[in-house]
């Protein structure tokens, strides 16, 4: 028998990872984050919801308004029409912040990672797991800087997907985005920015066959992207949809624009996300196409969700388990089966074209749908989400994996 040198071994230091690592070590727990790559380090995703604030600030970790901009909602436009829908997170049901923040990952993910070491977690960067081997009472993490050895693994290794890949069990959604082709701007015109402000939405682009989003970041910055369901997607399709575009060829003029870059792989979910000694969060888990900026909400969710069960398990000396994390799944598969449904309409229907820039400006249904857009997606007291989980579709998702 080998004997454990720590009680969980996470891999991946992105927000799933780190939010993860950070709430055991606050509870005692020895904790080592392996990532094979050096902070900072660029990602895309960088518009939180109101639900990833929430598990952000039960973390202790404070934002900087100076660094990361406030977001008070989510702005929906179709140019061809003229038509605008502003849905605001003060109007949400009960429950998460009203307000959310547009981030860069660089800083953001090294925000969450310190908090992890402040708390007690030993975070090691580049280093690169080559094997994870399952033996009856311990785990065996094989690097390319030697063995660790654990009581329980946590896959956060994001769309690297490391158990997915190892054990074959990833299936990807067919009906979404393929790729994202984006940019940045620096230097955006104060009469832009003064536009977007006070509230600082995102801007979500209808387009044909998928969507664009419009980020403002804190220092008169904007990530800009180009999301398609169609193959074929390339680099400079976001720089030609810029141009194209009267409302970004006018909030971009003037500004320094980035070299375009791609990104593909993502709209899939883990089939087998928990077991023996392990579970996956965040992206390694499940990835739905990020036109709602679900990702990372999701992943703190997803962490948040797994150490409510790994802590007492580990401190009862059962944390291996089979069903261990059971639980913390089918909780999370609630919210995931919420966007995946969300997502589907969004594009093979007219759903946001009629509902979402449709949507009235008061009614009982609109606290509803605005809480699904905060990420707030794991309550039973919402009646769109319910509608949503109760289709056709969302029972596809479950059963099937993918639609």
């Amino acid at each position: 028998m080998d004997t454990a040198q720590w009680d969980v071994v996470v891999v991946g230091a992105g927000p799933g990872g780190s939010t993860t690592a950070a709430l055991l070590a606050k509870e005692g727990v020895r904790v080592l984050v392996i990532d094979k790559d050096h902070f900072p380090r660029f990602h895309i995703g960088e518009s939180l919801l109101p639900a990833a604030v929430d598990v952000q600030t039960r973390l202790g970790v404070r934002i900087d308004p100076n660094v990361f901009n406030w977001k008070a909602g989510a702005t929906f436009v179709c140019e061809t029409t003229d038509r605008v829908a502003r849905f605001d997170f003060a109007e949400a049901l009960p429950g998460p912040p009203r307000h959310a923040y547009h981030v860069e990952r660089p800083q953001f993910d090294a925000l969450l990672r310190d908090r992890a070491v402040e708390l007690g977690a030993e975070v090691r960067h580049g280093v690169r797991v080559t094997n994870v081997a399952f033996e009856q009472d311990h785990v065996r993490v094989e690097t390319d800087h030697g063995a660790q050895i654990a009581r329980f693994f946590v896959d956060a290794t994001g769309q690297d997907r490391l158990l997915g890949k190892q054990y074959r069990t990833i299936e990807p959604y067919r009906h979404f985005g393929k790729a994202a082709s984006f940019m940045h701007f620096d230097g955006i015109s104060r009469e832009t920015l003064d536009e977007f402000a006070p509230h600082n939405d995102i801007r979500v682009m209808l387009v044909d066959e998928g969507w664009a989003w419009v980020i403002p970041l804190a220092n008169a910055r904007f990530s800009v992207g180009l999301v398609s369901r169609k193959q074929g997607l390339s680099p400079n399709d976001v720089r030609n949809y810029v141009a194209s575009s009267p409302m970004l060829s006018r909030w971009t003029r003037g500004a320094r624009p980035s070299e375009p870059r791609l990104i593909g792989n993502f709209s899939f979910r883990n089939t087998t996300p928990s077991g023996t000694r392990f579970a996956c969060v965040g992206d390694s888990a499940c990835f739905i196409d990020p036109v709602f900026s679900s990702g990372v909400s999701l992943a703190m969710l997803s962490a948040s969700t797994l150490a409510s069960r790994l802590v007492p398990a580990l401190a009862r000396g059962e944390e291996a388990d089979p069903n261990l994390c059971a639980s913390s799944h089918e909780e999370m598969e609630r919210g995931y089966a919420t966007f995946a449904a969300l997502v589907y309409r969004f594009y093979n229907t007219h759903f946001a074209r009629n509902f979402i820039l449709g949507a009235p400006a008061a009614g009982a249904l609109r606290p509803a749908v605005t809480s699904v857009l905060a990420g707030d997606v794991l309550r039973f007291d919402n009646e769109f989400q319910d509608m949503l989980l109760n289709s056709r579709l969302a029972q596809s998702h479950a059963e099937n994996g993918a639609v």
